[in-house]
């Protein structure tokens, strides 16, 4: 058996009740993904989210009583086989972005039973000359440090995460909406132009990151005040090479506002002499991890291939203002993952805390 149209209704129903339990899942692990993996990290992407409608798992489950491709005798085998009730979309600007959003996704979610969260990655073009479907999809929960207060009714319940470039989410869409929706065969004209618009969107896909390495080129030789985090991630980059400075770039960008160290110039003075940063950021980054972990500090981990190059290099002249900004130590009104590491750069047990005025 396929699916009853009993209990269709009482699937539907039970979901109605419990609808509002999915929207808070996905409206939260939206938020995770826009402030902890896009933001942080200075990748443009948008992130969207939403709880399936009960209309529209309805008419999801007679298309399966319809096509009889799952068995869905019961209830609760409806609501074990349909994993999208709580879905999420990260649509990056550049397609190289989706596998730097995807490892940060698999790294602060959890998997089925506590498990590494399983990454299906789909291309499904290297099969079909005519699908140019591409995405990549996750299923994730809250991990146990999340599952507190409201949250705590959602533990195991999960919510399906697809990451994609802006160009592909559009040809999955038109072709979603025309091709698996409707009932009847597309017709060959349909098809031709679903075909020359595939072609379009990967060669856009190609389009938009030229033109965001000009822009980065042009902003790089700016010195004025930095407009963005982009753009500070443009300028500040040129001074590590080999070094993926958008990560973690984001909450390093804010706490810099708040210090007004907001020029080339103004970062300059605090860092030394350019010429060597990239070689002694690299040595006190090192040093610093190897005190953390001698004094079993090991909330978070300093990256050798991320902004905390620059952070370690400004910690000497900012950490106590950091501290200063943040009192409680949690990052109130500023980034957590900062404000823990300066408060640890300046604990009696490191090799070489101290503090001037920016």
């Amino acid at each position: 058996m396929t699916i009853s149209e009993p209990a269709i209704a009482e699937a539907v129903a039970r979901y109605q009740r419990e609808y509002d339990r999915y929207l808070k899942l996905c409206s939260r692990v939206a938020d995770i993904c826009r402030y902890e993996v896009v933001e942080a990290n200075a990748i443009r992407a948008h992130v969207t989210f939403r709880a399936k409608g009960h209309k529209s798992l309805e008419m999801k489950l007679r298309k399966f009583a319809q096509t009889g491709k799952k068995s869905m005798p019961t209830v609760d085998s409806v609501f074990d086989q349909v994993r999208d009730l709580a879905a999420v979309r990260v649509a990056t600007y550049v397609q190289t972005d989706e596998r730097k959003v995807t490892d940060a996704i698999v790294k602060r979610f959890a998997g089925s039973n506590g498990n590494a969260v399983v990454i299906d990655r789909k291309d499904k073009h290297a099969t079909d000359p005519q699908n140019f479907y591409r995405a990549t999809h996750l299923e994730v929960y809250l991990p146990s440090q999340d599952l507190v207060g409201t949250y705590s009714n959602v533990v195991g319940v999960p919510c399906e995460i697809q990451v994609c470039s802006m160009m592909a989410h559009v040809w999955n869409e038109i072709e979603h909406d025309i091709g698996y929706k409707p009932t009847g065969e597309l017709s060959p004209l349909e098809r031709e132009i679903l075909v020359s618009l595939g072609h379009q969107t990967r060669s856009g896909d190609g389009m938009i990151s030229q033109l965001l390495a000009a822009t980065d080129a042009r902003n790089a030789e700016q010195t004025a005040a930095f407009s963005d985090v982009y753009d500070f991630v443009a300028r500040a980059r040129r001074w590590f090479p080999s070094v993926d400075f958008a990560t973690n770039a984001g909450p390093l960008f804010e706490e810099l506002q708040l210090l007004r160290l907001n020029t080339p110039d103004g970062i300059r003075k605090q860092i030394g002499e350019l010429s060597s940063v990239a070689e002694r950021s690299l040595t006190e980054l090192r040093t610093l991890s190897t005190s953390l972990q001698q004094r079993g500090e090991t909330r978070y981990v300093l990256e050798e291939n991320s902004a905390d190059r620059l952070l370690v290099l400004l910690l000497p002249k900012v950490a106590q203002h950091i501290v200063s900004n943040h009192p409680t130590g949690r990052g109130v009104g500023g980034p957590t993952r900062i404000s823990w590491l300066a408060a640890r750069y300046l604990d009696p047990g490191a090799a070489t805390a101290g503090a001037q005025s920016p």
